[in-house]
């Protein structure tokens, strides 16, 4: 049966990478060597790149790498003559160890429900096989970034499991289960629900009191690697507090949002912004969403009677995908992204559990006797309630094929989506082509409130484009927009990192100008945002050296060089500086290395000329 769960993801493994995938596994250089092994655990640095300072996932981090050491395919020339770890061309391998992941927690959801909920195994199987084919699970199957998702749930399934007879085993997989990602928090009331239900297996008491120690040590070593106080309300965990109201209305709409997608999980989404995240979405339907919670809550109090033990096999799976919602719905904290699929993994398999058990209770209802009924209830259900989700999970694991084709299938759905159009901005830039990007990147400017990043990244690429027409007041226009909602934020944590190439283009175009002091002070600007980009630092050294200071050009550039970030124009740049020194055998050795980085690189050519012999 858990085999059978996984048809309809199967596709998933000729996808490639998309989204974060790039910073978290195909791009980041900490998961492509075991150097370091200890690092994978505790070093921020090597959880993404570029650094994430939210981000402290390292179970997951460590699978990325063992994945990437066990069958990566890579082009090793390439690497090597970047002088950078080997990127994987191929994303098969960890398209399969999430297809496992799952496979995995299919099987777990069928001995669980017979043990938590004492479901028979017709319906424990049919709960997991409807959870299997549920268009909700595509998100963390088939994107690799939410392996985490895959592993935080797979060892929250394990740990209720394995409490009841073998509690050290549950502490560990407890342990497991918070290091593969912050969502395996509630699963401390999960154990404490089990040790305090009144019939079937439960959890020790002490087996809950270790994990509850174990959470708060994990809360707390969270807190220090993040470089943050032991601060755990919003702005601690780097998420929007709000007033106790506002959230309680925010939780209520995405239980009505998840209710529906529950039911009906169309259109599929990846991001919910302004523009598609909107009161409507939730409460057009909240009549019929409400309606049809309040008559299966009806129906289980009607088939339930208080004397019978079953209840539990309602009201389990009930409290499980409720813990589960919690942390993500909005009732302590205001969520970046408030409904993304991966946040309903859990809760989506408690429901589906639910249906199984409530199916099973009618079946009873109707034969107590004819106990080989069960079944035939089980595969109706299925018939008629999976198939269908099961067709749209095959269709949306499709649209991860790659990157371009998710943000396409994104705005098919949300075509204001400002996330999707990025994305397909992105592709646009891959492909150079420039109209298109221009088109994309006006729409968004038009559309993004006047603190979204989304906006100044778009406003950036606008300035890129018309740097290359030559427009540099136009460009320094659009830069400036960038920079000016950088300095209402406050921050740059969380930014695109090609951002800081705005501070470039700015400083560019004062020397241009003929202003180096004021490009040195727009490239410290942009080091203090972003820190000592190679870019920046180049900016900066060309200034000092326009200024007088050639010394001081020449070991910016160098620590530019020492970064791994060796351009033909860097090389250029330090060979005219080594020249301003008066040092010219160092001058032609670089003008020679530029030249071997881009043999048509006429400045570097017409320096050697100038060069003495």
């Amino acid at each position: 049966m858990a085999l059978l769960a996984l048809l309809p993801h199967l596709r998933g493994v000729g996808n490639g990478f998309v989204y974060d995938d790039f910073r978290f596994v195909a791009e980041n250089g900490g998961v492509q060597t075991l150097a370091r092994p200890h690092e994978l655990l505790l070093s921020i640095e090597r959880m993404s790149t570029p650094r994430d300072a939210d981000i402290w996932r390292p179970l997951r981090t460590l699978g990325f790498a063992l994945q990437h050491a066990l069958g990566c395919d890579v082009d090793h020339a390439a690497a090597a003559a970047a002088g950078a770890p080997p990127p994987c061309r191929s994303a098969a391998l960890y398209h399969a160890t999430s297809l496992l992941l799952f496979l995995l927690l299919v099987r777990g959801l069928i001995e669980l429900a017979q043990r938590e909920a004492g479901l028979s195994f017709a319906a424990a199987a049919a709960g997991a096989l409807l959870f299997g084919w549920h268009p909700l699970t595509v998100e963390s199957v088939a994107w690799l970034s939410s392996q985490g998702d895959l592993l935080a749930a797979l060892f929250v399934v394990a740990t209720l499991a394995a409490a009841p007879t073998r509690p050290l085993l549950a502490v560990l997989l407890a342990a497991l289960a918070l290091l593969g990602k912050e969502s395996a928090l509630p699963l401390v009331g999960a154990l404490l629900a089990q040790a305090l239900r009144r019939d079937g297996a439960r959890a020790r008491k002490g087996t809950v009191v270790a994990v509850a120690a174990i959470t708060l040590l994990y809360l707390v070593a969270r807190q220090q690697l993040l470089g943050r106080a032991l601060d755990f309300t919003a702005s601690g965990f780097s998420q929007e507090g709000a007033p106790l109201p506002t959230r309680l209305l925010t939780t209520l709409r995405n239980a009505l949002f998840a209710l529906r997608l529950f039911v009906v999980p169309w259109p599929p989404s990846i991001d919910y912004d302004a523009t598609s995240y909107t009161p409507a979405l939730f409460f057009d339907s909240a009549p019929l969403v409400v309606g049809g919670a309040l008559v299966l809550l009806l129906v289980a109090l009607r088939i339930v009677r208080p004397s019978e033990r079953p209840r539990a096999a309602l009201v389990a799976p009930l409290l499980f995908a409720a813990l589960f919602f919690a942390p993500t719905a909005g009732l302590f904290v205001v969520m970046k992204s408030p409904m993304a699929d991966r946040y309903l993994l859990l809760p989506t398999a408690g429901a589906a559990l639910f249906v199984a058990a409530l199916a099973e209770r009618l079946a009873e209802r109707r034969a107590p006797a004819a106990r080989a009924e069960r079944p035939r209830v089980a595969l109706l259900m299925v018939l008629l309630v999976g198939l269908p989700w099961g067709v749209l999970t095959w269709r949306r694991t499709g649209d991860y094929r790659d990157d371009a084709t998710l943000w396409r299938a994104e705005l098919l759905h949300h075509p204001r989506s400002l996330q999707g159009q990025l994305g397909v901005l992105h592709d646009a830039v891959e492909r150079g082509d420039a109209a298109e990007q221009q088109r994309l990147a006006q729409a968004i400017v038009a559309t993004a409130p006047p603190d979204d990043p989304r906006g100044w990244l778009a406003a950036f690429r606008l300035g890129q484009l018309a740097v290359t027409r030559g427009a540099t007041a136009e460009a320094v226009g659009w830069f400036e927009r960038c920079r000016a909602g950088l300095a209402r934020r406050g921050h740059a944590r969380g930014l695109a990192p090609e951002l800081h190439l705005a501070f470039v283009g700015l400083a560019n175009a004062a020397r241009a100008a003929g202003e180096p002091a004021a490009a040195e002070r727009l490239a410290r600007e942009g080091i203090g945002w972003f820190g000592r980009q190679p870019r920046l630092l180049e900016a900066l050294a060309i200034a000092r050296d326009l200024q007088g200071d050639p010394a001081g050009a020449v070991a910016l550039h160098r620590e530019a060089l020492a970064s791994g970030a060796a351009t033909a124009s860097l090389c250029y740049h330090l060979a005219l500086a080594y020249a301003h020194a008066g040092d010219a055998a160092a001058a032609r050795a670089a003008a020679l290395r530029a030249l071997a980085l881009d043999a048509s690189h006429a400045g570097a050519r017409r320096l050697l000329d100038e060069l003495p012999p």
